[in-house]
């Protein structure tokens, strides 16, 4: 496809200035804006390719089909199917914190409203679409220290999350470690109780999504979320009583 200088009769000058500065425009898009499309579809065909068949079952030429690209895009975006494998990750990761940290901070609702939207949303995330969970609990897993490294921080932050509801459900302000003093030990022992509750409970939920995925019950979404609401609800209770509430 012949390169399509930007139009200079409509653009400013400085409009035109970017269009040196970024590239020339094909199809409307400057050829920035099309890396950064076709890396989208390689993220999109690494869910579909390592949601489905595998990461080991795949080859880089299996993902460039999925994606509709040869494959020397692949390696204008990623230097190894790793490497894809390393942003897949993150892209899933992320969207899910994103979206449990929305549903669980929106006005009007009640603290129980919160964290059952909480639990609802990493259920429906994981088993609505099975290749996230795939992808997340399996396909990740001991790929290479660099990944379990990411995969333990990744799941360090949900476990904070999950402290953080379970403090407020226990009566506890999230808040206030940031401002307990050292000496404060009853305090301290609140703390560190909701912080180990929140990994065991990342624990949990995991095991209970990855039960649904092997066993072929990913449509039990309603009784899993409840389940994992039991979960955190029963944990504050021991929060509740060592602070005295």
């Amino acid at each position: 496809m012949t390169p399509q200088a930007p139009r200079q009769g409509n653009t400013t000058p400085d409009e035109q200035a970017a269009g040196v500065a970024f590239g020339r425009v094909y199809s409307g898009l400057r050829s920035e804006d099309r890396a950064l499309e076709r890396r989208g579809r390689l993220i999109e065909a690494g869910i579909e390719v390592f949601g489905t068949i595998g990461y080991a079952a795949s080859k880089i030429k299996t993902l460039c089909q999925s994606a509709g690209l040869s494959e020397r895009y692949f390696y204008e975006s990623f230097a190894s199917r790793e490497q894809l494998l390393t942003s897949v990750y993150d892209h899933l990761s992320s969207e899910l914190m994103r979206q449990v940290i929305h549903v669980t901070r929106l006005p009007g609702r009640t603290l129980t409203e919160s964290v059952r939207a909480g639990m609802e949303t990493v259920v429906n995330f994981n088993l609505v679409d099975p290749r996230h969970a795939q992808i997340i609990l399996v396909e990740i897993v001991g790929i290479s220290p660099e990944l379990e490294a990411k995969r333990h921080h990744s799941m360090t932050k949900f476990a904070a999350e999950s402290s953080r509801l379970v403090l407020l459900l226990g009566g506890v302000d999230s808040e206030a470690a940031e401002d307990a003093s050292d000496e404060d030990d009853s305090l301290a022992d609140v703390f560190e109780l909701a912080r180990l509750t929140g990994v065991a409970m990342v624990g949990g939920v995991n095991n209970m999504l990855l039960d649904a995925l092997r066993g072929g019950t990913t449509a039990n979404t309603k009784q899993i979320t409840e389940a994992a609401y039991q979960l955190i609800s029963n944990a504050s209770t021991g929060v509740r009583v060592l602070a005295g509430k």
